[in-house]
């Protein structure tokens, strides 16, 4: 039977319904997805058509002269396989496992999330990275970044100096206040050996020497910084005594071992918050102890801001629990977690009777 012979496939399904050059772009798409066998990609092509049925003989054998021609034309054709045969194309895709996919996949969408109002060069990074995705997925995903650059703010206006003067090796020079500070905008100049996106929040910080007062390592969070300019005419390298891993291995969020002497925390969890913390993911906190009513007593070890005298990153999240989870200790501690609430109760009841 040759390519026009007729087949009981329906109408536009059948092999002299697509032209030749039409079928071999249509199979080398497939094959670039995975392996897949003769019958595998005539269902994939004609998938009207019927596995043994009048005409379905045909349809594999064009596809047999199919295959042949796509191993003259394609560099990374790849030889049949197995039993039955299976063939493929390599491509940047095939050749990455499914959780390296899914990792970047991850790194799309955590770009997406955190892409700025400004959006041209967020768009063209999450192509970048959604190319490494099957095409199978890729309208999906898409699909899913429509309304791209939806977090504005300051940060949108500094990402480009901040990120030029990292990658080209230049100081930056910036207006900073610290909040909980004195209140003053202080001039910094940073030699960033670092850009952080927060794990919590996903805002950007950014890391690194600070040589105009502190000379050490400090963090910087790029929204907070004003009047942002690029030192051209100075040039310096990341010293290879820098570690991330040390700077941070303490930080619950971003803030590093610059950030103050460092407390281990105790904490208890109440029944029915306790699952939240079991479920995992957070990595500074000790192995629970359950306790015969279903709560779990856990430890944090962060750096102490000297200005509220807390770990403020673990403040914030420890009051996000309410009244589910107590500060055990230590005495001090557990004392600044109590003014922390009593505050908060103040200032409700005083709205209450407005």
């Amino acid at each position: 039977m040759t390519e026009s012979s007729t087949s009981s496939v329906s109408e536009g399904s059948a092999p002299e319904s697509l032209a030749k050059a039409e079928r071999l772009f249509r199979l080398a798409a497939l094959l670039r997805e995975g392996q897949l066998t003769v019958r595998e990609l005539a269902l994939r092509l004609y998938p009207t058509a019927l596995v043994g049925a009048k005409g379905w003989s045909g349809i594999e054998r064009a596809i047999q002269r199919d295959l042949a021609d796509l191993e003259r034309l394609e560099p990374e054709y790849q030889p049949p396989r197995g039993r039955p045969p299976r063939y493929s194309i390599q491509t940047h895709r095939t050749q990455l496992h499914p959780v390296e996919v899914l990792a970047l996949h991850s790194a799309a969408r955590m770009t997406y999330h955190r892409a700025p109002g400004q959006r041209l060069h967020h768009q063209a990074a999450l192509k970048k990275l959604t190319q490494w995705l099957p095409e199978r997925v890729q309208s999906v995903v898409a699909r899913s970044f429509t309304d791209l650059g939806r977090r504005r703010g300051r940060e949108d206006l500094n990402l480009e100096l901040a990120a030029q003067a990292w990658l080209d090796g230049h100081p930056l020079r910036f207006e900073y206040r610290k909040p909980g500070g004195s209140g003053v905008w202080r001039t910094n100049i940073v030699e960033t050996y670092l850009i952080e996106t927060h794990p919590g929040n996903l805002d950007l910080y950014v890391v690194g020497r600070e040589t105009s007062y502190h000379q050490d390592v400090r963090t910087f969070k790029l929204s907070r910084m004003q009047r942002l300019h690029v030192m051209t005419e100075q040039s310096y390298q990341i010293p290879d005594s820098f570690e991330p891993q040390d700077f941070f291995h303490a930080a619950w969020g971003v803030m590093g071992a610059s950030a103050g002497q460092l407390e281990t925390i105790r904490l208890r969890f109440s029944a029915d918050a306790a699952y939240r913390i079991m479920e995992g993911g957070y990595a500074h906190l000790s192995e629970p102890d359950v306790n015969t009513d279903g709560s779990i007593d856990t430890s944090v070890t962060a750096p102490v801001d000297p200005v509220i005298g807390f770990p403020r990153e673990v403040l914030g999240w420890v009051l996000s629990f309410g009244p589910r989870v107590q500060v055990l200790g230590p005495p001090h501690l557990r004392a600044h977690w109590q003014k922390e609430l009593r505050a908060a109760l103040t200032v409700a009841e005083q709205e209450e009777g407005e």
